[in-house]
């Protein structure tokens, strides 16, 4: 965790610090699993203080020795990280201290327990009840369409395909939907909603949890999810789909390169054979690979919500149960619903809870909510939301300030070293 040692740092601040944080343990442990001491450990330990020194804005220290194989190569590795990842622009008055302790197993109970890590490591999957039903997710009425003519083919399925034959023209019945768009628009929601409709449990999955530290065993904890969902007849989510479906890397250089084309490969069969439901959900379809696309029975497009939606969002959000005078009322709320263009269903939701917290205390008994204290929520949700985005943009021009100045200084050294090689005389007409 990032220590902070400092004052007066922003919601946004923070919210960055914590997405290097992240960014840098996953980077880190992809470090690990390229790298060949499969007995090396590292944990990692990072503190922000006021910066002392106007030219540094974050130092690297640990304990990598020689006697640690491939300690130092993943140190220079995280360096180059950090250098790119535009920590002074997040926190241009911090100092980031990070440090780094390395560590082998012990060889002996390495070889003793291997097979009981291996064991161990391997990702337990359980189905679980779905949480929420279509009435609770608001959609538009086109995309609730689309979810409810998906449900209609998974339901009679058994009618389109074996009673009226359209099994001898499809062999594998298709039962595989697509849900993408915005974030925070209702996606996993929408596939709890369709496990619920089709009274079927839910088995949740993202990449992290298929993902495996051990050469070849992704592939192996797929084929175990599918196995799982068929035997417990669960519906099968997948949240950031496009790191299962993306396309192939052509140009393999690492083995992780080559462990994630097979990752892929994999849920191709399995797909081709599954005669279950899969729901994928993802940001980004464009990254799909064509022969994925080929075999979705459906792509559904979940956008930001319009001014009717955030009304109703709004209304389902806010509690029943609230105390609140005669300000607070559906007039005024549609009111503030024209004000948050823009808004996901999740931002309406944060603003709502953090107009709660605001009055929760010692006197929360005899609170009353009045228009205000929404308005005051969302506007500053609104501010929130123009802050980080502003932070982000800040974030890359110096990212891309950084590399091209990096690519001037070396188109120099090169133009230098050209014009020494000029100036050097010929040593075989001199010594002749």
């Amino acid at each position: 965790m990032v220590n902070i040692k400092m004052e007066g740092l922003t919601e946004n601040q923070l919210l960055l610090l914590g997405q290097f944080e992240n960014g840098v343990k996953t980077y880190l442990s992809k470090c690990l699993n390229q790298c060949n001491n499969k007995r090396l450990q590292v944990s990692l330990a990072m503190v922000l203080k006021a910066k002392t020194n106007e030219n540094t804005s974050f130092c690297l220290t640990s304990n990598a020795s020689f006697s640690i194989a491939n300690s130092f190569d993943i140190v220079v590795k995280l360096k180059d990280y950090a250098e790119l990842s535009g920590i002074d622009s997040i926190v241009s008055n911090g100092f980031l201290h990070i440090d780094l302790n390395f560590r082998e197993k012990e060889q002996e109970n390495q070889v003793e327990n291997k097979n009981n890590d291996h064991k161990d490591e391997t990702p337990i999957f359980i189905p679980q009840i779905p949480k929420y039903s279509l009435d609770q997710v608001i959609l538009s009425n086109i995309t609730r369409q689309e979810i409810e003519d998906a449900i209609k083919v998974i339901r009679y399925k058994h009618l389109i395909y074996e009673e009226w034959g359209f099994k001898n023209i499809d062999p594998v019945p298709r039962s595989i939907i697509n849900l993408y768009g915005e974030p925070g628009t209702g996606k996993t929601m929408t596939a709890h909603a369709i496990a619920n409709s089709l009274n079927m449990p839910i088995l949740l999955l993202n990449y992290s949890e298929i993902e495996s530290k051990y050469v070849g065993e992704a592939p192996k904890n797929l084929q175990k999810a599918f196995s799982v969902a068929k035997e417990r007849n669960a519906v099968l989510f997948f949240d950031e789909a496009d790191s299962f479906l993306g396309k192939r890397i052509e140009d393999v250089r690492h083995g992780s390169d080559q462990a994630l084309n097979s990752l892929r490969s994999q849920m191709l069969i399995l797909l081709e054979e599954f005669s279950g439901v899969v729901i994928f959900a993802t940001n980004l379809v464009s990254n799909f690979d064509a022969a994925f696309n080929s075999r979705i029975l459906k792509h559904i497009y979940f956008g930001l919500p319009n001014e009717d939606a955030r009304f109703a969002i709004l209304l389902h959000t806010i509690p029943k149960e609230l105390p609140h005078n005669e300000t607070f009322n559906e007039t005024a709320i549609l009111e503030e619903s024209k004000l948050i263009e823009g808004f996901s269903g999740r931002d309406i939701k944060n603003a709502v809870l953090d107009m709660l917290l605001r009055k929760a205390g010692e006197n929360s008994k005899n609170t009353t909510f009045v228009i205000e204290d929404l308005h005051n929520s969302l506007m500053a949700k609104i501010e929130q939301k123009r802050q980080l985005k502003e932070e982000e943009q800040r974030t890359l021009k110096a990212r891309i300030s950084r590399k091209l100045k990096e690519k001037v200084a070396e188109q120099a050294a090169i133009k230098e070293q050209e014009n020494q090689d000029k100036q050097q005389p010929d040593k075989t007409t001199t010594e002749g």
